[in-house]
């Protein structure tokens, strides 16, 4: 009977080490993720208002497409990268159409403040620079880019759902999947 024990408790603890992967100094994730009103549909809006409707107003947008990868440098704090692309169409005041394709890389750090292991919520910050390229007219510019994340939760085991408030290039706020690595 003591041998059971020992073996279901040993069962257990491997079984159980792999349900705290994610909280631990070592491990890491992938995500992917969609995002609504990012800091670049932002931007666009306030130019519309500051040229009196002469500049470009949006006609449409992609939303923003999120790849994160981070890594535990310490238990519940990481540190990683985020690349996101968007895709917008401003129309101006002449009915010229302008299509630009939006890449952003910026490295970041989130910070566990509760750190359960099927349930998280975390803050972060994230700097980088979003490069802007569009073919009509033809032209490409960068401007550093940011982000903000006042709230995120992230729900399930190895495979988890994910979702985030804040400002800046992943947008107000996103839903997305996590898994661990």
């Amino acid at each position: 009977m003591e041998k059971l024990f020992t073996a279901v408790f040993l069962l257990f603890l491997i079984a159980g080490s792999s349900l705290f992967k994610a909280q631990i100094k070592g491990s890491s994730e992938i995500k992917i993720a969609y995002g609504l009103g990012t800091s670049t549909d932002f931007i666009n809006a306030f130019s519309t208002i500051f040229t009196l409707g002469y500049g470009p107003h949006e006609k449409r947008n992609s939303g923003a497409f999120i790849v994160e990868y981070q890594y535990a440098i310490k238990d519940k704090w990481t540190i990683g990268t985020d690349l996101v692309y968007q895709q917008i169409t401003n129309e101006y005041f002449d009915a010229s159409v302008e299509k630009s394709h939006n890449y952003t890389i910026a490295i970041k750090s989130d910070y566990n403040y509760v750190s359960k292991p099927k349930f998280r919520m975390y803050s972060g910050v994230g700097l980088g620079i979003t490069l802007e390229k569009s073919r009509n007219p033809l032209r490409s510019n960068s401007h550093f880019n940011f982000q903000l994340t006042g709230l995120g939760i992230r729900l399930g085991g190895q495979l988890g759902v994910n979702a985030e408030l804040g400002f800046g290039y992943k947008g107000i706020g996103n839903i997305g999947l996590a898994y661990d690595l």
